[in-house]
């Protein structure tokens, strides 16, 4: 009996163990496209169902100048909220741009069950906003197994001939070089390809890519099938103590059905997510 209450407990020890220690965060990052009072009930449904299976979600590109935006977010957590899972979820503040037309706030949202906030109140970084039109917003969480992952969420700049977007992208590589955070993932859309000259300081020091060329926005005209524009989203990460097991570009569209882009293109979103999957 006493040989059956040992075993017992070791296979109890080690599903505990399995359970807490074996696990995986799902990390998806999404520009939303004019997140906002536009949308209706059927889209964020729709939104929900393609977010529903990851753990943790960065959302950029969420209205500033209408409250629209904010209750957008509010509507897409509690539809989450109705797939079977707890949500919870922050917003930014609008970031300090130029013009209120360029200004967008952020979202974070997350299963209660995976993460909890950690290391203060997510805030926007107001250091960086004279220097990048749009600053980033930092979150940091703690997993169950105590470990701590940081995250920064950000949308570049748009495109002008002067490449102002690799000044944001060399600013915030900087910041982020001289802090002292573990675990760091920085989500967003970046404006730039990950083999432009703006990365190589970052990717030289540690930092990886998890996607490394395949596009991720969707043109405005699908032509037999390719719907595929640029490749200026992606996800960058430097893991101190959690390890990669993965990543990979979320599609959904259906392959070469040119009038399924034209529809989702504005009930999704002109950008496809990524997503990275973190041992815990």
């Amino acid at each position: 009996m006493h040989i059956f209450q040992r075993l017992s407990c070791l296979i109890v020890f080690v599903s505990l163990s399995i359970s807490i220690f074996g696990q995986s965060l799902k990390i998806v990052s999404w520009n939303l496209k004019d997140f906002g009072q536009s949308r209706d009930d059927v889209e964020i449904e729709l939104i929900a169902k393609e977010i529903r299976n990851a753990d943790i979600v960065a959302i950029q590109e969420v209205v500033a100048k209408h409250p629209g935006g904010a209750q957008a977010v509010a509507r897409l957590a509690d539809q989450l909220n109705r797939t079977g899972a707890k949500w919870d979820y922050r917003i930014s503040d609008p970031t300090q741009s130029s013009s209120p037309y360029k200004s967008e706030r952020y979202a974070f949202l997350w299963k209660t069950s995976k993460v909890t906030i950690t290391g203060g109140a997510p805030k926007l970084i107001s250091s960086l906003s004279s220097i990048v039109e749009r600053e980033p917003f930092l979150i940091q969480f703690k997993t169950k197994s105590k470990e701590v992952i940081t995250l920064l969420n950000y949308h570049s700049c748009t495109h002008t001939k002067f490449y102002p977007e690799r000044a944001e992208i060399k600013a915030i590589s900087n910041w982020l070089l001289n802090q002292t955070f573990h675990n760091v993932i920085w989500c967003g859309d970046m404006n730039l390809v990950i083999d432009d000259i703006a990365f190589e300081k970052i990717l030289s020091s540690g930092y990886t890519s998890v996607l490394s060329g395949q596009k991720t926005s969707l043109k405005m005209k699908c032509t037999e099938g390719n719907y595929l524009s640029r490749a200026e989203d992606n996800v960058l990460y430097n893991l101190s103590t959690l390890n990669y097991k993965g990543g990979k570009v979320l599609d959904f569209v259906s392959k070469g059905d040119c009038e399924d882009v034209t529809w989702k293109r504005t009930s999704y979103s002109d950008h496809l997510s990524i997503e990275i999957e973190v041992g815990i």
